[in-house]
């Protein structure tokens, strides 16, 4: 229904004459008439009946007048509430499993100070999502990646396994022993690799969809891993060892589709990134 209809019903309830109504709204009396008809027509019911004195107000009308207030004083609070400077931009965020939540606290405290205004819809990533924060690997192959932090690669050992006795762990330290595999890690896809290649093997005892579980496994002493180091830097019960084999790290970003920049909020967190220096790990 017109806005402007809504307004001609409200001006004729509320003055009961169609010549005053059309003086309140700065229009010509006929205006007003074809108006209300054209609403009465719509809602197929009489809202007024009129007489040489103005109008009587019906029982349709009475239900009318505070729905058609109530929606117009919505609408005028609409500019208002996109000037105020509280105005919050939604912004759906998909945050991958098993980032640190240290790193991702430095994001969240990054953006807050440059960003205002941001109402956060925290998901699992997902296509849906206006920015996903994940491992570049992950990404939407649609989508676009801005890489935000690197995270190093470490050799992690329970505590009281014999390697923890040494200084250097070779990659043919590795032949045989327990190991906790993360099938899609980059870093133990290659360590797998380059171990086979030396003619060695080791024993996977567990094989974890995620990060989380290669951690439980760990510290409960199950077998050895690579895991990211701010990933475990705060946890006990294993050592993180001096390792002398291949170096992996992961690439952390977001990845968001182009037609997000559409959201403005979207648009300066990207730029925020874009022109800082990545994410510093090592703090």
């Amino acid at each position: 229904m017109d806005e402007r209809l809504l307004r001609f019903f409200v001006a004729v309830y509320e003055e009961k004459n169609i010549s005053r109504a059309a003086e309140k709204c700065f229009v010509s009396q006929p205006n007003i008439s074809n108006g209300i008809k054209n609403i009465e027509e719509l809602l197929g019911k009489e809202l007024f009946v009129r007489h040489k004195k103005g109008v009587t107000i019906k029982e349709e009308g009475h239900q009318l007048y505070p729905i058609a207030k109530r929606i117009l004083g919505e609408l005028n609070e609409i500019p208002e509430l996109f000037k105020q400077k509280d105005f919050k931009q939604k912004v759906i965020l998909g945050v991958a499993d098993s980032l640190p939540q240290s790193l991702k606290k430095k994001f969240f405290l990054q953006i807050d100070e440059e960003v205002s205004n941001i109402e956060w819809d925290i998901r699992a990533i997902g296509r849906d999502c206006d920015l996903n924060l994940l491992v570049r690997e992950w990404k939407f192959e649609e989508h676009l990646f801005l890489p935000l932090w690197k995270e190093d690669y470490v050799l992690c050992i329970p505590d009281h396994h014999p390697l923890c006795d040494k200084d250097e762990i070779e990659i043919t330290d590795l032949k045989g022993e327990p190991f906790i595999h993360c099938p899609p890690c980059e870093a133990h896809q290659q360590s797998l690799s380059i171990l086979n290649d030396l003619g060695g093997k080791w024993k996977t005892v567990a094989n974890c969809a995620t990060k989380n579980d290669v951690l439980t496994l760990l510290v409960s002493g199950l077998g050895i891993t690579f895991l990211p180091e701010s990933f475990v830097r705060e946890w006990n019960g294993f050592q993180i060892k001096k390792y002398k084999g291949p170096v992996s790290y992961r690439e952390v970003g977001l990845s968001y589709p182009k037609d997000s920049l559409s959201n403005p909020a979207v648009a300066e967190i990207v730029k925020l990134f874009s022109n800082n220096n990545q994410i510093n790990t090592t703090e």
